[in-house]
């Protein structure tokens, strides 16, 4: 993992660039241009991603690690929307000369982002409109997501919302193991309380609930999915 010290070379920052969905299928023309005016950047773990300017208008790339997205009342209550890893790209809707929502950005893990200067993406794609497409079907793509998850939250039981956030981390973070499908990230129960907006409490409830099922393990904030099938359907109940 590359580390504060390391400088990214252009070829470095290219083949990053091509592991992301948005842009896996660009001309390696654009892809060199793209890769020109990234700068990449390390964040320690909890480090905010625009803490010395809240406004900045800049895509990321995460080339390694994990980033959680927020937002924050008035009041100081924190919201999680989720918990995204490499090679997702995020804040794209910086694109935005002024953008509808600003969300908190913070390192989840140790972290290698690749910034894009907003005005320097659009250029790009204004030079080949066609590709302004991915970007339309990406950010459409979010916006069912998000209306998805004001659903759940709204109408759904808390133990179909917790399904559905288990079954969602799994399919971005999860890897196969000798126990089950294992999240490759810690998950404190005061992140899950934020991610479902209920107390410590609540989710330590539903989390013994679902071991003493047999649906999940937990050890040390290390949550195993042991029965994918019976979480879907949790998850699907409310439908």
């Amino acid at each position: 993992m590359a580390t504060k010290a390391h400088i990214w070379s252009q070829q470095e920052r290219a083949a990053a660039l091509c592991r992301c969905p948005l842009f896996a299928c660009w001309p390696e023309a654009r892809i060199a241009e793209l890769a020109a005016i990234a700068r990449a950047e390390y964040y320690p773990r909890g480090a905010e991603i625009f803490a010395h300017d809240p406004e900045r208008r800049e895509a990321f790339v995460i080339a390694s690690g994990e980033v959680e997205v927020s937002r924050g009342s008035a009041a100081g209550k924190k919201f999680v929307l989720g918990i995204n890893g490499a090679p997702q790209i995020l804040a794209i809707v910086r694109l935005l000369a002024d953008p509808p929502i600003r969300y908190d950005y913070r390192a989840y893990e140790d972290s290698v982002l690749l910034h894009l200067p907003a005005d320097g993406l659009a250029a790009i794609l204004d030079a080949e409109p066609i590709l302004w497409r991915d970007v339309a079907l990406l950010m459409c793509a979010r916006h069912g997501d998000s209306l998805r998850l004001l659903g759940d939250h709204n109408l759904g039981s808390l133990d179909q919302r917790m399904a559905a956030t288990l079954v969602d981390l799994a399919r971005i973070h999860g890897s196969a193991g000798g126990q089950g499908i294992e999240l490759g990230l810690r998950l404190p129960q005061e992140q899950l309380g934020a991610m479902l907006g209920v107390t410590r409490q609540s989710v330590n409830k539903l989390l013994r609930g679902f071991e003493e099922a047999g649906l999940i393990a937990i050890d040390y904030n290390r949550i195993t999915i042991r029965d994918p099938a019976a979480l879907d359907a949790i998850a699907e109940a409310g439908g």
